[in-house]
């Protein structure tokens, strides 16, 4: 097993991930595959959203809700100048999280999203359940339509990428690839007989492929190009 403690040197950029192109052009707020953004709201709260990620933002005299489509969103929130509270809710197709003054990520991908928090806490209901589960500062949970699964601590460098960073800990090769795979064009996989290998560290995401070629010097991997859309890791020769 490899234990890697990496910094990448990259100059800072935006990043994104596969969205349905019509989600982009209709939405408020949105992002392509390899860009983040980051945006103040009305109210001062800060909204950064993930690669390939759309959101909608609806804020009125009522209420301030975040329609999170695809992707991830992190946000760190502001008081509300209003008179009247309006609660920050983020809604995605499995339910709401609402924000108590708080720093919070959500990120949503087939029929589940999950909820990591940074600061504060959050109040979590699946759209179809009546239940509503607080999740404090450093825990995280996984949520469906019915239901939200165990409280868990939340995962080591959870929300870096908002400043640009791929975080892990003690991750497989296999998973860290899935994830970079998700900042660059293309398919990027990983042979299973290198996916157990496991890896720590912190890789700047706005160079992909300075982090793949990295590897490459680091762990017993090379990269297998079929096309420059195509690149596998699999066993160093």
């Amino acid at each position: 097993r490899a234990l890697l403690a990496l910094m990448v040197a990259a100059p800072a950029g935006s990043v994104a991930w596969r969205t349905e192109p019509w989600q982009r052009w209709t939405a408020s707020h949105a992002t392509a595959t390899g860009a983040w953004r980051s945006w103040i709201l009305a109210g001062g709260s800060r909204m950064t959203l993930d690669t390939a990620s759309v959101a909608d933002i609806e804020f009125d005299s009522y209420q301030r809700f975040i329609h999170l489509r695809s992707g991830a969103v992190w946000l760190e929130t502001a008081p509300d100048p209003q008179p009247v509270h309006r609660p920050l809710v983020v809604l995605t197709s499995q339910g709401r999280v609402r924000a108590i003054g708080t720093r919070f990520t959500v990120r949503t991908e087939g029929e589940h999203s999950q909820v990591a928090v940074l600061q504060g806490a959050v109040a979590l209901q699946p759209r179809d359940a009546t239940t509503v589960l607080r999740l404090e500062a450093g825990e995280q949970a996984v949520f469906d339509r019915d239901q939200t699964g165990a409280v868990q601590p939340a995962a080591s460098g959870v929300g870096q990428w908002a400043r640009g960073m791929l975080a892990v800990d003690d991750v497989r090769l296999g998973d860290f690839v899935a994830e970079l795979g998700r900042y660059r064009h293309g398919l990027l996989r990983c042979d299973p007989a290198v996916a157990g290998l496991r890896l720590t560290g912190a890789f700047q995401l706005a160079d992909p492929e300075a982090v793949l070629h990295n590897l490459v010097h680091l762990l017993p991997v090379q990269l297998l190009y079929r096309t420059r859309y195509w690149v596998t890791l699999v066993p160093a020769a």
